[in-house]
């Protein structure tokens, strides 16, 4: 009998078979957003004449549309992991991309407020409140553990087949990666390691001489604030928190050691940290809500 229970209850029926899934969204979204950077950045840098760099970008547009359209097993694994890859590639570039929109540097306003914040400037003054191997080792070591946390969360969960968790943990990465590349571009700070060089305070060893040694080899002028090694930590850690909370548990002591090492080390301003620690939970939330509502609706 159709009672009007059992016709809500086909439509329902029907519309979750047909529903795409949500690691299916949430993987589109993110070679949409990470494709439509990639355009933007790379028109910029047509019109710099930058022609080298803008047809990288080009070839880089080329594996995007195909990772999205393709139905073989190799687009589908490079649609999975290419924002991003893309999205860390990317930061290298940052300099070209500030020297093209022409936007001077923000220090001096960073300083002040750390100054308000803090009271003193954590850059200069932790290190040298606390000058010990003891402490400096494990922060340094604890800050370079950013770059392994980057992927290894989410390669968890694709090999053991958590196709909607590793989607939407890609997704939220993605979206936090090019939140803070537009902060740079449009309001670029340098860092104290540019304008002053690392802390002279923070005691020598092997983990500070890496630490320096890669941030040398790697870092981006004018990438400082908000600090995207705190904002990809902390939505990191949301998001493994909530799909893999051994592995969140983990997460949440090296985004502190990242937070607490960057400013020992003085490779960033105290409110950098701040910043990028807001900028990532607001990403990872709002993605969240987002989804949320319209699961709902």
């Amino acid at each position: 009998m159709d009672t009007v229970a059992n016709v809500i209850r086909a439509a329902g029926a029907r519309e979750a078979t047909t529903a795409e899934p949500v690691d299916t969204v949430a993987r589109r979204r993110a070679l949409r957003w990470i494709g439509v950077y990639v355009a933007l950045s790379g028109l910029a840098l047509v019109l710099a004449h930058d022609f080298a760099i803008a047809a990288l970008h080009l070839l880089l547009l080329g594996v995007v549309a195909w990772a999205a359209t393709s139905e073989r097993r190799l687009g589908r694994v490079v649609g999975d992991v290419a924002p991003l890859i893309i999205a860390v590639a990317l930061y290298g570039e940052i300099p070209r991309l500030i020297a093209v929109v022409g936007t001077s540097y923000h220090d001096a306003t960073i300083q002040h407020l750390d100054l308000w914040v803090f009271g003193t400037e954590p850059a200069k003054a932790f290190a040298s409140a606390l000058p010990f191997a003891w402490l400096s080792e494990p922060l340094h070591a604890g800050y370079m553990l950013f770059y392994p946390m980057i992927f290894v969360p989410p390669l968890l969960l694709y090999v053991r087949g958590e196709r909607r968790g590793f989607s939407e943990t890609i997704f939220v990465l993605t979206a936090t990666w090019i939140a803070c590349w537009v902060c740079f571009i449009v309001f670029p700070v340098e860092g104290p390691r540019y304008l002053w060089g690392p802390s002279t305070a923070a005691p020598d060893g092997p983990m500070r001489r890496l630490a320096v040694a890669i941030l040398a080899a790697g870092s981006s002028r004018g990438a400082a604030f908000p600090s995207s090694h705190m904002a990809v930590s902390v939505a990191q850690t949301l998001l493994a928190l909530k799909w893999q909370r051994r592995v969140g548990v983990a997460c949440v002591v090296v985004s502190v050691l990242v937070g607490l090492g960057a400013v020992y080390g003085g490779f960033h301003y105290g409110v950098d940290m701040i910043a990028g620690a807001l900028v990532g939970g607001a990403v990872a939330l709002a993605i969240q809500l987002f989804r949320a509502e319209k699961q709902l609706a």
